[in-house]
């Protein structure tokens, strides 16, 4: 009674091991025999295996053991204890030496089954950088490149082998992976002969993306590494190096290398003085704009233009334009000191027995002090000066402007008696800084 309960006991031991292929999306358990399919000659491959415990008591796991030419573990066994339900990956390398059959046993605990595999001839794969092509030995290609950047990676494959070889697999799997103008299959490839298989790659977003590279029995992966691209340093191209108030400043940004994707940047103004301008802006009405740079390209782009402008204002300061991109600032200042009165347009005209004169200008000291208004009859004598300090109402005015400097002066000037006989003025016009003498004005 004893010895029939000892094989009682046995059996549920030995039906705990199950061993499981994972060559395929889902595990497969061993039978005798394992077909593991073909491999190039001189390739190193991997294929995993499971151990599961799929009894309820605790299996110890004591060998796992390779013998045939060419397999071998991939890392070395050590024995464990599997709990109920608990499993252990492992995995047989398959080294072919040469073309041909092979097999080898693969034995777990007392379980046995019996590994086919055969070796190829394969194909060599290159890549080629500049006039230099490096072959391909390692299983993975690793590139780095930056996201939205478009790279061509110029592979090629050749036989090098005595013999022809024929290929009839050449697939690329991976989103963001593409071939350039793939050749027919069948491929019948002679000894020595090469044939180009560029593959197009073009990842917009950060982080790691794969390839699978099948040709015929070999298997490359391709990893590219996506990074965030950064724009180099800029630096602002003025198209005046001497600003001034009062004009349209025409700018551009450049980079210190060219963008190897397309990325974006902003120009910046910050403007300091006793008085604010609120002129003083870019062509969106702001003190800031954006601007992009394509790749391959060193200079950025306003809207699709090269170039921007800035309205220097009239108000005396300083005017500091940043460019910035993630990987630096580029500065440039001007000062626009305190200044004469400067008049854009100045208009005399007769309105009956009155004489009107308009003026349009800026002051940026915002501190017109005083005005003189010389008169000639129309052979150029000296008729009169008339001569006022309208200070208050200028400051009143500067005050509730928000026009920076900008100003628009009308006087009139009531004739009693001949008003025709006035043939033109001379308008000085002074601050702080000096006066200022319009050209000779003539009335009509």
């Amino acid at each position: 009674m004893k010895f029939v309960l000892a094989i009682l006991l046995a059996l549920p031991l030995a039906a705990q091991l199950e061993v499981l292929s994972l060559q395929g999306p889902t595990p497969v358990p061993l039978g005798p025999t394992v077909n593991l399919g073909a491999t190039a000659a001189g390739d190193a491959t991997g294929f995993p295996f499971r151990a599961v415990n799929n009894g309820s008591s605790p299996l110890p796991l004591q060998s796992i053991v390779v013998g045939g030419a060419g397999f071998s573990l991939a890392s070395a066994f050590v024995p464990l204890t599997l709990a109920p339900g608990q499993f252990h990956n492992f995995s047989v390398r398959f080294s072919p030496a040469a073309a041909g059959s092979y097999s080898a046993s693969l034995t777990i605990n007392t379980f046995s089954t019996l590994l086919r595999a055969t070796a190829v001839l394969g194909p060599s794969l290159f890549l080629t950088n500049g006039s230099q092509a490096t072959e391909l030995t390692a299983s993975s290609l690793q590139i780095d490149l930056a996201a939205s950047q478009r790279l061509t990676l110029a592979l090629s494959i050749g036989n090098p082998h005595s013999s022809p070889i024929i290929l009839t697999e050449l697939t690329l799997t991976g989103t963001g992976f593409n071939f350039v103008n793939p050749p027919s299959l069948p491929l019948t490839l002679a000894p020595g002969e090469t044939r180009d298989i560029a593959v197009d790659v073009f990842i917009t977003a950060e982080g790691d993306a794969a390839a699978l590279l099948a040709i015929g029995p070999r298997r490359f992966t391709i990893l590219a590494v996506v990074f965030r691209p950064q724009l180099a340093p800029p630096r602002i191209i003025p198209a005046d190096a001497a600003a001034r108030n009062g004009q349209q400043l025409k700018l551009r940004v450049q980079l210190a290398q060219a963008a190897i994707a397309p990325g974006a940047g902003t120009l910046r103004a910050t403007f300091t003085g006793a008085f604010d301008d609120p002129a003083i802006a870019f062509p969106n009405g702001a003190r800031e704009v954006k601007f992009e740079v394509a790749a391959g390209s060193r200079d950025a782009t306003f809207d699709g233009a090269i170039e921007t402008v800035i309205q220097t204002g009239t108000t005396a300061g300083t005017l500091r334009l940043d460019a910035i991109t993630e990987t630096g600032i580029a500065t440039e200042t001007y000062r626009f000191d305190r200044g004469l009165v400067v008049a854009d347009e100045a208009v005399a005209r007769r309105n009956g027995s009155n004489l009107e004169i308009d003026i349009t200008g800026f002051d940026n000291t915002r501190g017109v002090g005083s005005l003189n208004f010389r008169f000639f009859d129309k052979s150029g004598n000296p008729i009169g000066v008339l001569s006022t300090t309208p200070a208050d109402q200028f400051k009143n005015y500067f005050d509730q402007s928000n026009l920076g400097g900008v100003f628009r002066l009308r006087a009139s000037f009531p004739v009693t008696g001949d008003a025709t006989i006035v043939g033109s003025v001379l308008v000085e016009i002074a601050n702080s800084v000096g006066r200022t003498d319009l050209q000779r004005l003539n009335f009509p």
